[in-house]
């Protein structure tokens, strides 16, 4: 999960997009029923002002109420050398292909893709799936950078080196529960699935 998934359950804002989707994800791996893998170099990126409106009232309070769902991975020598591969590499933008592209890959990012691949081949997670809202379109401290969210499509197939390739692999995807939540549908009566009955 990345941290702007995690800053929008804790912000607690009902409003933005996903949130209930992602209060489910977190209920139930509080309820034992999934795994929330993380970098921790996600943990960096929070800062107190995102526990001004918070249920929690500081990140060691948010961590010690996630300790049972949650399983923080330290980035090692060899995801740190995976996160400078992707940095390393040069980008096509996809919208200019002939034109050299002007975004990179922010280092969290490289560091929690690098952090992803390796939970998934290191852990034998094949089903892992990086949750983000990461689609590009608004630039943070680096400026406009990569995005999660397609980063395959700044990467040309036939140009991709090894690295690259292991995370252009990883399933990654906005934080959609793949079960549709379907609070307030009340059936009254018999269901007859055939029309006109």
């Amino acid at each position: 999960m990345g941290s702007c998934v995690f800053i929008r359950y804790f912000v607690g804002d009902a409003e933005q997009p996903h949130f209930d989707d992602i209060s489910r994800f977190v209920e139930e791996a509080k309820a034992g029923k999934r795994r929330i893998y993380f970098s921790t170099i996600t943990l960096a990126e929070f800062t107190q002002k995102h526990f001004r409106n918070s249920e929690f009232a500081s990140i060691r309070e948010f961590l010690e109420d996630m300790e049972t769902a949650c399983v923080p991975i330290e980035p090692s020598p060899n995801v740190m050398m995976h996160a400078s591969e992707l940095r390393s590499a040069t980008p096509t933008d996809p919208g200019r292909p002939k034109v050299p592209a002007s975004r990179v890959i922010s280092t969290p990012d490289a560091i929690m893709l690098a952090t992803c691949a390796y939970a998934r081949d290191a852990y034998g997670i094949e089903d892992i799936i990086l949750h983000s809202t990461d689609e590009g379109k608004h630039p943070n401290w680096a400026g406009k950078c990569i995005p999660i969210i397609g980063f395959e499509k700044w990467y040309p197939k036939g140009a991709r080196s090894e690295p690259i390739e292991a995370v252009c692999s990883l399933n990654r995807s906005k934080p959609i529960h793949p079960e549709p939540h379907l609070t307030g549908i009340v059936i009254r009566g018999k269901f007859d699935a055939k029309p006109g009955s």
